[in-house]
C-alpha cells in the first residue's frame, strides 16, 4: 500500500482500493489471494485481488495466514453460534452476511433445511468449492441453491446464474419466523427467496394494529400485511404490482389463517395512492425496492422517496402511524429521516418519529464499515 493510505484499514475496514496500492495489478488474476503490506513492507493482513475492480483487495484476515476449509470452517461455526444465540431454535435467517461475518463476498440466507448462497466477488467465487463443503458439513441441508444473479456480480466479471446445487429442488420451501409461515421461492424470489433484513421490525406492528385498519405498500408476498393481521388488524390491504408476488401473498395469507381479512391489490403503488380518493387508514407501511442504485442518482432518488411519503402521509388519518423504509445503501439514515421531514412539510402533516430502526440481527452491523448497513426503517406518529 501507499504510504499513508493503510490507516483506514488498522481502523478496521477490510476493502483495499486501487488507488491506495503502489504494486502494479494487472499481474494478478480475479480472486488470488495475496498479502497487503504497508509501505514499509509490513503486513496489514491476507484477502484476495481483483485488478478489474475498484475495490481491489478484500481481507479475510488480520493475519498472514491460508485461506483455505479451516479458516471458513471457523466463520461458518463462529456465524452459526452468533445466529442460535439470536434466534434460538429458528431455523430461518441470515446464516452469513459477508463482510460483517468476516468472509467477503459471501452471503447465506437458511430457510428450513434449505441452504440459498451468493457468491459476490471472484474471490469468493474461487473458494466456493470449499465454502460449499463446509456449508454441508454445518448445517446438513437438504439442499444448496445458488443465487448467483446479483448485478455486483458483473461489477466483479462474473456470470449470473440459478441453480441448485445439493439436492432437488422442486419448488417454494415453506419457512417460520417471526410467528409467520411463508412459501419461500428459492429459485424465482426477490434477493436469495425473501427480505430477511425485515424480519425483525414486523414487531414494531404489534402494539399499533389492533383493531386498526392497515395499507401495506409494495407488499410483495405479503409479511408486513399478514403481521398487521396476526397483530390484529381488522382489515388488511397489500398493494403490489407483482402478479407472481401476489399469488405467494394469498398462499401465505391461507397458511397463517388470514381469512377474508386480508386482501392483496394489484397495482402500481403511486397509482393506487392517487385513487383513494380520501380514504384513510390507521397503519400504512411504506417498503419500496431501492430507488437509488448508485451515488449519481442519489437526488432523483430521494425525490421518488419524498413523493411516495407524501402521498402514503397522506393516506394515514389523524394520529394513526406510518411504518416508513428504504434500503438503498446511499441514502444514509439521516438523509433518510430529512425525506421524511420534509414528505410531513408536502403532506401538511405534523409527523413524530417513535422508533427509528436498521435491518435485522442476523445482519450485522460493522461499527468501522458503514457500507454493512443499508436499511432504515422508521416508526412514526402522523398527527
Amino acid at each position: 500500500m501507499k504510504k499513508k493510505e493503510d490507516r483506514r484499514i488498522r481502523r478496521g475496514h477490510p476493502w483495499v482500493f486501487s488507488n491506495e496500492v503502489e504494486t502494479p495489478l494487472p499481474g494478478f488474476e480475479p480472486g488470488e489471494p495475496v498479502v497487503v503490506e504497508d509501505y514499509l513492507g509490513k503486513p496489514v493482513g491476507t484477502g484476495y485481488v481483483n485488478p478489474r475492480s475498484l475495490i481491489a483487495v478484500r481481507l479475510v484476515s488480520r493475519k498472514v495466514e491460508e485461506v483455505g476449509p479451516e479458516l471458513i470452517r471457523e466463520r461458518v461455526l463462529a456465524a452459526r453460534a452468533f445466529r442460535d444465540r439470536l434466534y434460538p431454535g429458528r431455523d430461518t435467517y441470515r446464516a452469513f452476511y459477508s463482510e460483517s461475518d468476516f468472509l467477503p463476498g459471501l452471503v447465506v440466507d437458511r430457510y428450513a433445511g434449505w441452504l440459498s448462497v451468493q457468491s459476490l466477488t471472484a474471490g469468493m467465487e474461487r473458494m466456493m468449492p470449499m465454502v460449499l463443503d463446509v456449508l454441508g458439513e454445518v448445517y446438513g441441508p437438504d439442499g444448496i441453491v445458488l443465487r448467483n444473479d446479483s448485478k455486483l456480480r458483473e461489477m466483479e466479471g462474473l456470470p449470473l446464474v440459478r441453480e441448485a446445487v445439493r439436492g432437488t429442488y422442486d419448488g417454494p420451501v415453506e419457512a417460520g419466523f417471526a410467528g409467520l409461515r411463508m412459501m419461500v421461492d428459492l429459485m424465482e424470489g426477490q434477493k436469495t427467496g425473501f427480505f430477511l433484513d425485515q424480519v425483525d421490525n414486523y414487531s414494531l406492528l404489534g402494539s399499533i394494529s389492533e383493531g386498526a385498519k392497515a395499507l401495506d405498500l409494495f407488499c410483495h408476498t405479503g409479511a408486513w400485511a399478514i403481521s398487521a393481521m396476526k397483530a390484529g388488524a381488522a382489515e388488511v390491504t397489500g398493494v403490489d404490482s407483482s402478479a407472481q408476488a401476489l399469488g405467494v401473498a394469498y398462499e401465505n395469507a391461507g397458511l397463517n389463517g388470514a381469512g377474508d381479512s386480508v386482501e392483496f391489490v394489484k397495482s402500481d403503488v403511486f397509482d393506487y395512492l392517487k385513487g383513494l380518493g380520501g380514504r384513510r387508514f390507521d397503519v400504512v407501511v411504506v417498503d419500496p425496492p431501492a430507488f437509488v442504485k448508485s451515488r449519481t442518482r442519489i437526488a432523483e432518488g430521494l425525490k421518488g422517496y419524498t413523493d411516495l411519503n407524501v402521498r402514503a402521509m397522506k393516506a394515514v388519518r389523524p394520529g394513526g402511524f406510518m411504518v416508513s423504509c428504504s434500503c438503498s445503501h446511499h441514502v444514509d439514515r439521516e438523509t433518510f429521516r430529512e425525506m421524511l421531514r420534509l414528505a410531513a412539510s408536502g403532506a401538511g402533516r405534523t409527523v413524530r418519529l417513535l422508533e427509528m430502526r436498521s435491518q435485522s440481527r442476523d445482519h450485522p452491523v460493522l461499527l468501522a464499515v458503514p457500507e454493512t448497513e443499508y436499511l432504515k426503517c422508521a416508526l412514526v406518529q402522523v398527527l
